[in-house]
């Protein structure tokens, strides 16, 4: 009889421990829930416009991680409002290269008449009927026809139109670019 009584003690006693757990649980649970304004942890608490940043933040640094770059110069250089001499420079040729210029006209007095056209940084002599780059001002790949070659300017056609393309220099470099010294400066400081 003895252990009918044990074991009902024990199931009594296992009973009013787990109801003693889950009141202390419950009061723990309201407590942390519950932060008093007068708490010294108020601070540390997540606000909602708060957590809202930080879920945008946390966005953004998902989408970044799946976006490709197509810039050519690095975005995380720092001195990308200050141009180095050497920028300046590379600056200055890439306009040049891109632009499609005469550079001279060739008109032998016996003999085929060449002209000269510089493009990407390369020069070419063509002679009258061939065809020959047309540059930015038009589509990538477009080609116009040598019709006639004179003093100093070309005639051109594209799409059944007649151009004219006259003799043109270089353009001259920015004056940042320009290393001569001043005539009457003395010396010059590099710093």
């Amino acid at each position: 009889m003895e252990q009918k009584y044990l074991k009902d003690f024990v199931i009594i006693l296992v009973v009013i421990l787990l109801l003693a757990f889950g009141v202390k649980a419950s009061s723990l649970y309201k407590k942390v829930k519950d932060i008093p304004d007068d708490s010294k942890y108020k601070k540390m608490a997540l606000s909602e416009k708060l957590l809202q940043q930080i879920q945008e933040i946390d966005t953004s640094i998902r989408d970044r991680k799946n976006f490709y770059f197509t810039v050519e110069k690095d975005p995380l250089e720092q001195n990308l409002i200050v141009k180095t001499q050497q920028d300046l420079e590379k600056q200055w040729r890439e306009k040049v290269e891109s632009l499609i210029r005469l550079e001279m006209t060739i008109i032998p007095e016996i003999g085929e008449k060449k002209a000269a056209i510089s493009y990407k940084g390369m020069t070419t002599l063509y002679g009258i009927g061939d065809k020959f780059e047309l540059g930015s001002d038009f589509a990538e790949g477009t080609k116009g026809t040598i019709t006639d070659i004179q003093p100093g300017v070309i005639s051109y056609k594209y799409n059944g139109k007649d151009y004219d393309m006259k003799l043109s220099k270089i353009p001259p470099k920015p004056e940042k670019l320009n290393t001569e010294k001043k005539a009457n400066s003395i010396r010059e400081y590099n710093w």
